[in-house]
């Protein structure tokens, strides 16, 4: 190292940056590394809110056959759908790595967009890389309207 001819004797690396200088670059580069994954971080990560989430209660008249209704149950996506035998509630979380499933009524299954898995829609596992079923409410139904709570 040498000396940049300063009375202060201040040393100079070889690029012409003193410690001080170094120091200052990477307090500013560290403030911005964080600056911006904090909040990355924070969207990325579930809400507070989300288990304050009112109950939605859906008419079952407005369910047609077969059909499902995107919504939150339980401060989480998920869906309600109306087969012959029952009304159905289930995360429309992939089991896999957490995208969000969507429904086809066509083909009468749950998929994943991102990687493929489908499922029954009562949730079972019919394909693809998810490990575990569809995650399942338990449905109540009173005065011709269905809401959702976590299974007994």
């Amino acid at each position: 190292m040498a000396s940049d001819g300063h009375d202060g004797g201040e040393l100079v690396e070889e690029n012409g940056l003193s410690r001080r200088q170094l120091l200052g670059i990477g307090a500013v580069v560290g403030v911005g590394l964080v600056g911006t994954t904090v909040p990355i971080l924070r969207y990325l990560g579930p809400t507070a809110l989300a288990s304050a989430a009112p109950q939605i209660e859906v008419p079952i008249d407005m369910l047609g056959l077969w059909q499902a209704e995107r919504l939150l149950i339980l401060g989480t996506p998920g869906y309600l759908l109306r087969t012959p035998d029952e009304i159905v509630a289930c995360s429309a979380i992939c089991t896999h790595l957490g995208c969000v499933t969507k429904w086809n009524r066509t083909q009468r299954v749950f998929f994943c967009p991102c990687h493929g898995a489908r499922f029954a829609p009562d949730g079972r596992v019919l394909g693809g890389p998810a490990p575990s079923p569809l995650k399942r409410y338990e449905v109540v139904v009173s005065e011709g309207k269905a809401h959702c709570v976590e299974p007994a």
